[in-house]
């Protein structure tokens, strides 16, 4: 007879007995859900086509569940930047909801208005406020995954006969399970810019950062994103420039020499015709109207600046901006959509969102001396900050996670007490 099964136990000393015999399991459980969800983040096609709910979204909320049941929830994942990061998610709430109010249109609102607070308040209770290994853990496994799914990717472009609109596009554009080119390029070069930055810290071995980057530069060049181009290239850059070591940087900039050599003498035979189209011909001819939609994007670039003169104080409201465009269609510029949909309020909001990141990346850096880790969560901060330039609203889990987890490998060089280890 086990002591849990002696009838002379009160209830509430036997509840404790099972809450300290479960402890182990739980924290097992928190952590490899906690994976599941960083693992599943990019692979947007598991969704639910009713609502934008995701399988990773499930994995998060059962995370979130186990993290209630051992009362182990932070109260401030980010640190002592929480409160900067929940008043720019206030900010760009509040200003979204005083233009759906003025405007009547409240059934977009609450949709928007959920989407963001998975991903910027959810996403961080649930990922971030952990200690420094199981963070850095995390960041691999969100490495790894993004190189499945390029591979995945890469698989379908190449032997899948009329393959599925929502992985590959009707002019051969990678989707993979991100569903979008663009999404699918801005991820790979996110995953490039923290494979690099591991590696160089020696949380990835070598062989292991030679094997899985091709991967992820295959997948970037098979999408023919010019984005993913541009952000790819912003974030190496930086990254060499961050590295500290002028051997490293050196060695950056010879093999980004040699990459030009090769793709000007030999692009026409090594790259997929998806990118000699897109970007390449762009790029050797200087003509951006072969750069796929650039006229349109610019077009709404010039309306919603026009528009914008008329929303600083009151927004159009959430999800609002295609329906006053001439091409019925959200600006693909995060800034621009949020002050015009939220006004000034909004785009503010947005504003201390990224400057969450500079806090967290300074303190690390000037505080706890993490040096390496604050240069992460900056460099991954200037990627976000130049790619909303690209992109329309941001609420999607592939957007939010690795956000988050550059975040808080910062703060977990911050915290002293981590609530894991």
């Amino acid at each position: 007879m086990t002591i849990l099964s002696l009838p002379f136990l009160s209830p509430a000393l036997r509840a404790a007995r099972f809450r300290k015999g479960a402890a182990p399991a739980l924290d097992q459980l928190d952590s490899k859900l906690a994976a599941l969800t960083v693992f599943l983040s990019p692979m947007n096609f598991f969704r639910l086509d009713v609502v934008y709910l995701t399988l990773a979204d499930a994995a998060a909320c059962a995370t979130l569940l186990v993290m209630l049941l051992k009362g182990n929830v932070p109260r401030a994942p980010l640190g002592m930047a929480t409160p900067i990061w929940l008043a720019g998610t206030l900010a760009l709430a509040a200003g979204l909801t005083i233009g759906s109010v003025a405007n009547g249109e409240m059934l977009p609102l609450v949709v928007v208005l959920l989407q963001y607070s998975f991903s910027l308040i959810v996403l961080v209770y649930v990922l971030a406020g952990r200690g420094y290994r199981q963070t850095v853990a995390l960041m691999k496994v969100l490495v790894f995954s993004i190189a499945v799914v390029m591979a995945f990717g890469a698989y379908v472009v190449h032997y899948v006969p009329d393959p599925d609109l929502r992985l590959v596009s009707g002019s051969g554009r990678m989707r993979s399970l991100v569903e979008r080119e663009n999404a699918a390029a801005a991820l790979g070069s996110i995953a490039i810019v923290l494979l690099l930055n591991l590696t160089l810290h020696g949380e990835f071995r070598r062989i292991t950062a030679a094997l899985v980057m091709p991967l992820l530069l295959y997948g970037v060049i098979l999408t023919g994103s010019n984005t993913g181009l541009i952000i790819t290239v912003f974030g190496i850059t930086v990254t060499a420039l961050f590295s500290g070591s002028t051997r490293v940087a050196f060695g950056f900039f010879l093999a980004a020499a040699m990459a030009v050599v090769l793709v000007m003498f030999a692009g026409d035979i090594i790259l997929p015709e998806v990118f000699r189209e897109r970007v390449l011909t762009a790029l050797t001819t200087g003509d951006l109207n072969q750069a796929g939609t650039f006229e349109d994007r610019y077009f709404l670039i010039r309306e919603a600046l026009e528009t914008a003169r008329h929303t600083l104080v009151v927004g159009l409201g959430a999800d609002q901006y295609s329906t006053i465009s001439a091409h019925g269609a959200p600006v693909h510029n995060a800034y621009l959509l949020l002050l015009t949909e939220g006004g000034l309020i909004s785009l503010f909001g947005l504003v201390l969102l990224l400057m969450t990141g500079v806090t967290l990346a300074w303190a690390a850096i000037a505080v706890a001396g993490a040096r390496t880790e604050g240069l992460i969560a900056l460099t991954i901060i200037l990627i976000y900050a130049a790619m909303l330039n690209f992109f329309a609203h941001f609420y999607a889990r592939f957007w939010g996670v690795p956000l988050v987890l550059a975040l808080a490998l910062a703060a977990a060089c911050l915290n002293t007490k981590p609530r894991n280890g």
